[in-house]
């Protein structure tokens, strides 16, 4: 997961959210939740889902809020998330402060051997989240294995409650590890092989610092450039390669362990 960085609502995405606020034949005054969910959904629909696409594409430079993966705007492969669930909050259903997109979590995949579970949205449901995109602190706090888990990191100031409830978003509410036994091993990935993505990551990444380390390459500054080429994809309305905060990560945990060694 990434830091995002809300924008400012569009201004056609306002009018519309107040227009049917404000129509006596939406109903919308009335409705109660959770048992006008139905009909919440319905107004919901009639929002301008093209143009909210496109504009969290730019915010979220093409990458799934949850997993990372590619996702383009498209109908057929980004899903207008409500953080607060719709059958939960009816003043932010209509309000695009509380979308995010994601991905189909693997819902248009096929599983083998009935195995791989689905993920992000797909796996979340209405269920209340504690880890925010939008919350920076929480994103420095996140880290990955070597086999490609996410986790979040311990003495980083969050506190063990905290920290603890994210790590239960991650592993059983989004299911960003897959399935877990009850020892906490991965089992099995997730049907869009988000474990297997994040540690093809971490393998570049590593045979990337061992053909820096023999051509002498791997210094504080080389990593600092590298870092600052991989952070200007996260700026603008740039596209950003997909798991790029396990790259972002590796190359900042390694730059600070060459930084002690001075």
């Amino acid at each position: 997961m990434i830091y995002i960085r809300k924008r400012k609502t569009p201004n056609i995405i306002v009018e519309k959210a107040t227009a049917i606020k404000k129509d006596p034949a939406s109903g919308y005054e009335k409705l109660e939740l959770p048992k006008d969910s139905t009909q919440l959904r319905f107004l919901f629909e009639q929002m301008p889902k093209a143009t909210i696409r496109s504009e969290l594409i730019k915010e979220q430079h093409g990458l799934c809020a949850y997993c990372m993966r590619r996702i383009t705007g498209q109908q057929n492969d980004t899903k207008i998330e409500h953080y607060k669930a719709l059958s939960m909050d009816k003043e932010r259903a209509l309000d695009y402060q509380n979308y995010l997109g994601v991905c189909y979590g693997g819902e248009h995949d096929s599983p083998e051997q009935n195995k791989q579970c689905l993920c992000c949205d797909a796996s979340r449901g209405d269920k209340e989240l504690t880890i925010s995109p939008w919350n920076q602190r929480q994103m420095q706090a996140i880290g990955y294995y070597k086999n490609g888990e996410i986790y979040v990191r311990p003495n980083v100031g969050l506190g063990s409650e905290l920290q603890n409830a994210m790590q239960a978003d991650i592993d059983d509410v989004l299911h960003l590890n897959g399935e877990k036994d009850s020892n906490g091993k991965i089992e099995w990935d997730t049907r869009s092989k988000l474990v297997a993505g994040r540690r093809c990551i971490c393998d570049s990444v590593h045979s990337q610092f061992d053909r820096w380390s023999k051509k002498g390459f791997l210094t504080v500054d080389y990593l600092q450039e590298k870092i600052e080429k991989l952070e200007s994809q996260l700026k603008g309305d740039n596209i950003a390669d997909e798991y790029i905060g396990v790259r972002l990560y590796l190359y900042k945990r390694k730059k600070e362990k060459l930084e002690k060694q001075k």
